[in-house]
């Protein structure tokens, strides 16, 4: 709120922020930490099972601005280079899972109107994201054509990230999050 409300004051210094930890590919280690606070909320599921909540985790207000920056910059590399494939719905401007169940749909229905059988197979894919190698993800941007500066960033930005639990406003000792490096 106090971004948006002082936008016309802090607009420069952090565009000079953003350009410098681009070009320099280091990012403040503030924007590298999460405070873990509060009760956590609960997704779906077996309210009983402790594995359908999720944490409430704090970061940094200006980091999420410069991720949200370096994430379009990627998005668009990635469509003007044709890298997303067409059947791609998550995560991708004017597609989601309604329109993926849609086009399934409709190619479904078209097969089975033109006498072919159909067979479905679902897969979860839950929690992939925090599962995803971040070694391989840089390895995965390196050959699709992601290089120099921005690739640099997007690691600085992986790796060394640390979290603190808070507990009635006292925090623990942060932790370094290393186990994404396989």
């Amino acid at each position: 709120m106090v971004l948006v409300n002082c936008a016309a004051s802090v607009a420069e210094p952090l565009a000079i922020m953003f350009q410098e930890s681009f070009q320099s590919a280091i990012l403040p280690s503030d924007w590298k930490s999460a405070n873990i606070v509060g009760l956590p909320i609960f997704k779906k599921g077996n309210k009983t099972d402790p594995n359908n909540y999720r944490p409430v985790s704090l970061t940094s207000v200006p980091c999420k601005i410069m991720e949200s920056i370096i994430k379009d910059s990627i998005t668009t590399f990635l469509e003007q280079n044709h890298v997303i494939s067409y059947s791609q719905h998550g995560f991708t401007k004017g597609r989601s899972c309604l329109t993926n169940l849609l086009e399934s749909l409709e190619q479904w229905t078209h097969a089975l109107d033109n006498g072919y059988g159909v067979d479905i197979l679902y897969l979860d894919y839950r929690k992939t994201f925090d599962s995803v190698p971040h070694q391989r993800l840089i390895h995965k941007l390196s050959t699709l054509g992601c290089q120099g500066k921005l690739l640099l960033w997007v690691e600085s930005f992986l790796y060394n990230r640390t979290m603190r639990v808070g507990v009635r406003g006292s925090y623990g000792k942060g932790v370094r999050l290393s186990w994404y490096l396989v």
